[in-house]
């Protein structure tokens, strides 16, 4: 017979002293990570604690980001992984943000917000080292990115990318993949695309 006594005890009062330090040491908007359940913490009770503090919302699925809505949260919420194109009727009615990194996806985003007569935002994601998704960090990549931009009922709201070992003593290629971001976004503003939120995480 199986047994099964682990538990976790999470204090709440502990989540909002270490948010509040983050933030006093960063003073920018902060996005909430709480993809897989928030870790295991709960991601509603999560969010609900958060809500009034944080910006954004940032979950890895389709799921995840219904879940939320689902529970009454109103705050913007990002789906960093694949989004698929089938859900873009209910994410695009519900203000969901997909990430996006391909122009076929960004066309068919177009075309059923220009349906629903609404404008759904979205966050391009590039590559710049973690080597799973995104556009590439490259001039030609840009143009794409900038042409996806100017897509009838979308609104470009945010620019991303994954740091692959900012939890390392070494930050040497931490830094140089924000160097490769901030160029990429050099290379839409030649385009003549200005994104407001840009962050990495």
């Amino acid at each position: 017979m199986l047994y099964d006594n682990t538990y976790v005890n999470i204090d709440m009062d502990a989540i909002l002293a270490n948010f509040d330090a983050v933030q006093s040491k960063t003073r920018v908007p902060i996005m909430a990570i709480i993809k897989a359940d928030a870790y295991g913490h709960g991601a509603v009770q999560i969010a609900r604690l958060l809500e009034p503090k944080v910006a954004f919302f940032g979950v890895s699925g389709v799921g995840e980001a219904l879940e939320l809505r689902q529970s009454g949260l109103e705050k913007p919420i990002l789906i960093l992984g694949h989004t698929p194109t089938s859900a873009y009727p209910q994410i695009v009615g519900l203000g969901i943000r997909p990430a996006i990194f391909c122009r076929e996806d960004a066309e068919l985003l177009s075309r059923e917000a220009v349906r629903q007569q609404t404008t759904a935002k979205f966050h391009l994601a590039v590559d710049t080292g973690m080597s799973r998704l995104g556009f590439q960090c490259t001039r030609e990549d840009a143009a794409v990115c900038a042409g996806i931009a100017r897509l009838p009922g979308l609104e470009a709201e945010g620019l991303f990318s994954h740091f692959a070992t900012a939890d390392c003593l070494d930050l040497r290629k931490a830094r140089a993949q924000r160097r490769k971001f901030d160029e990429f976004y050099g290379w839409l503003q030649e385009e003549g695309i200005s994104i407001p939120i840009r962050h990495m995480n």
